[in-house]
């Protein structure tokens, strides 16, 4: 289901989405805090930048409001589901505890989907257009 090729492969491995073998955070685990959200500069098996332009993450927060939406939300029917006279402290608390607790996973998160929007699997190999691009450069 989750084919190498695929953004979804890229997104749950957390892997580069230009070749899809290469890391794409510093460090993998979103809850070391001193690291969490930080990129590579590049691929280190292809060699692509991760970076098009200064600034291009902050579109990530887009994303990461949208999974806070989805968390709250699904928060909010378990909560009526399972217990429909709930107090609304209780809804608060349960609903900023998770947003606590899965709020680096979700920043990590935002940023692999963000890059996924716009970068496509190329492979490793540089393509022809991607060469000739650097033989242009110098």
């Amino acid at each position: 289901m989750f084919k190498k090729g695929t953004k979804a492969y890229s997104i749950i491995h957390k892997t580069c989405p230009h070749c899809q073998e290469g890391q794409f955070f510093v460090d993998n685990n979103p809850y070391n805090l001193s690291k969490a959200g930080d990129l590579l500069d590049h691929c280190p098996v292809c060699h692509r930048k991760y970076t098009p332009e200064p600034g291009f993450y902050y579109g990530g927060m887009y994303v990461a409001y949208a999974l806070a939406v989805a968390l709250f939300v699904t928060i909010y029917v378990a909560t009526q589901v399972l217990y429909a006279e709930a107090p609304l402290w209780l809804l608060a608390t349960l609903s900023l505890t998770g947003l606590f607790t899965l709020g680096p996973w979700m920043y990590a998160l935002s940023k692999i989907i963000w890059a996924n929007l716009f970068f496509s699997y190329k492979g490793v190999q540089l393509t022809a257009e991607e060469l000739e691009k650097q033989v242009k450069r110098g």
